[in-house]
């Protein structure tokens, strides 16, 4: 659309609809499936026409028409450092790269005998930029492997240890973006710091040991990449002004648009430096004093999405999300006897200092195949056993037996009946054959959920980010099967799962099913993962009443131990 020359808010409507798709964590085809397109940020009548005839037949007429006559190794340059959609033309159309698979090869050697610097609007630095680029896989910010949010913010905290070297020169420090709405994964890194003296902070930050290259630097931004291809935006704001700085930043980028839309029919305008009003920009030192001058209730940065938020904050409505303080256990861990690190008695005494009333063992079900049906029921009576008598021996914490059994294949449990009514609770999780058909996943989710001795649905679709997606799944009528058979769906802490969800969180809260959020542990330091289950749940709406694991002990036996008439 650039290259070709449409209208520019065409194109950023556009763009505003790529980047609330991005953001999606559910199938837009699901959404279109159940005729729901129009609950995406950014997405009208006219793309959501372009998406039907997309879905129904495998094209589009406008997207085949606006991409005619490009030649197609434009495409993979674009996302390489320093080459936007109108260079990639330029170059492709220069170099002949018609072939995608060997666009970035033809640029890299055209590079190499200087045939870049000869081309009108390019020169020797960029065609050295374009090389070294390509030389090192520099990529644009937007097409890097994002980070996990742990590994965000461990980034984002070396930086803060390092800035606050400065004492009281640095009178707040936040990270922002989608580190601060406490996305499943992060780009680029925002941070925004109040101070009275900038350019000692801007001063300072440019001697952070980890920077590799410096993109911008003035008197109240510096743009760096850390060694690690890691870009960091630094940003300085007065503190009267820094609540409007902090809200500017944290984005969402939709949620932005909607709160501007909103601010103008009230008369008001808004920017990084505070609300205009009458031609006077009024500052703000605190973001809860920014909304609160929109007549808006202080929306949570995790539920800063684009869609409702707004105009529920105007009346009042933005709930009490669930908060980590809120957990009272543990359900889904494992120990040395399957692949865990550590043994049940230490894993225990962690929980036990977390406060946590309650915890569960739930290791990989030993196998039946492979073990035998007996050495598997002596199995259970001693792990029953051992577990009833640790239970008796205090009064610090109740101890769950459970195991995560997996869903086969063929829609079968790994652990047959007669050894699941043995169990206090089972967590049922699809461990392979993640590739299967929409229909064959949905049914091995459901089969799953209508058995009696399941209690939980563990890391419910699937997904690894940044590695694998979640199953093709039929989520409507998985979240039925829930709330009919009085099932628990789970919200995944590991780090690199997040399962479920935050957007399937909000629909399986409005059909009405019970969520408990676990943190999978395998060793004892990652118990600590609670509260990135915790950030997902948050993002999905989820308050305190809508997790099981809120509840003091005896209301949640009622949940986890029904079946045995607690």
């Amino acid at each position: 659309m650039e290259v070709k020359g449409l209208g520019l808010f065409e194109i950023r409507a556009y763009q505003n609809a790529v980047s609330a798709i991005d953001n999606l964590t559910m199938s837009v085809y699901d959404l279109w499936e159940n005729n729901r397109l129009g609950e995406i940020p950014g997405v009208g009548a006219g793309l959501s026409q372009h998406l039907d005839e997309l879905f129904t037949t495998g094209h589009c007429k406008k997207f085949d028409s606006l991409k005619q006559d490009l030649p197609q190794g434009m495409f993979k340059l674009i996302g390489i450092r320093g080459i936007g959609a109108k260079k990639a033309m330029k170059l492709s159309t220069a170099f002949k790269l018609t072939d995608r698979n060997t666009a970035i090869e033809k640029l890299k050697l055209a590079a190499e005998e200087h045939k870049i610097r000869v081309l009108e609007s390019f020169g020797e630095k960029s065609e050295q930029d374009i090389l070294n680029s390509i030389s090192e896989l520099k990529m644009t910010k937007n097409d890097k492997k994002r980070l996990f949010l742990y590994q965000a913010e461990e980034i984002a905290q070396r930086i803060k240890d390092h800035m606050n070297e400065l004492g009281d020169v640095v009178e707040k420090i936040d990270a922002l973006g989608s580190l601060r709405r406490r996305s499943g994964t992060v780009g680029d890194i925002d941070i925004a710091v109040a101070t009275k003296d900038s350019p000692k902070v801007i001063d300072h930050f440019c001697k952070f040991p980890e920077i590799a290259e410096f993109l911008v630097k003035g008197d109240k931004k510096v743009s760096v990449n850390l060694k690690n291809d890691i870009q960091v935006d630094l940003r300085t704001s007065i503190p009267e002004a820094y609540g409007s700085m902090v809200q500017y930043f944290t984005g969402s980028k939709q949620h932005n648009v909607v709160l501007r839309t909103y601010s103008l029919g009230l008369g008001m305008s808004l920017s990084e430096y505070g609300i205009k009003e009458k031609n006077v920009t009024k500052e703000f030192a605190t973001e809860e004093g920014f909304y609160e001058h929109l007549h808006l209730q202080c929306i949570p940065p995790e539920i800063r999405h684009g869609k409702d938020e707004v105009d529920l904050a105007k009346n009042r409505k933005i709930p009490e999300l669930v908060r980590l303080e809120d957990i009272q256990g543990d359900l889904h861990t494992h120990t040395t006897d399957s692949d865990g690190v550590d043994s049940f008695e230490e894993m225990i005494a962690k929980a036990i200092t977390m406060g946590y009333k309650y915890y569960g063992i739930s290791d990989h079900a030993p196998s039946v195949q492979s073990r035998g049906h007996e050495e598997v029921k002596k199995l259970i009576w001693h792990k029953r056993d051992i577990l009833d008598q640790f239970n008796k021996s205090q009064n610090n914490i109740r101890v769950f037996f459970g195991y995560e059994v997996n869903i086969l294949a063929d829609e079968t449990l790994a652990l047959p009946d007669e050894f699941l009514k043995e169990l206090d609770y089972c967590v049922a999780s699809i461990h392979t054959s993640f590739d299967q058909s929409r229909d064959k996943i949905t049914a091995r989710l459901i089969t799953a959920l209508e058995n009696p001795y399941v209690t939980i649905l563990g890391h419910p679709s699937g997904r690894l980010l940044n590695e694998r997606a979640g199953c093709n799944v039929d989520w409507r009528k998985v979240f039925i099967a829930a709330r009919d058979n009085n099932k628990i769906i789970e919200i995944n802490s590991q780090p690199n799962r997040l399962d479920l969800a935050d957007d399937l969180i909000k629909e399986a809260l409005d059909y009405g099913v019970k969520l408990i959020i676990n943190t999978d542990s395998h060793a004892i330091a990652q118990l600590n993962n609670m509260k990135y289950g915790i950030d997902v749940a948050r993002r999905g709406w989820a308050t305190k009443e809508n997790i099981v694991n809120t509840l003091p002990l005896e209301e949640f036996k009622k949940h986890i131990l029904q079946k045995h008439g607690f």
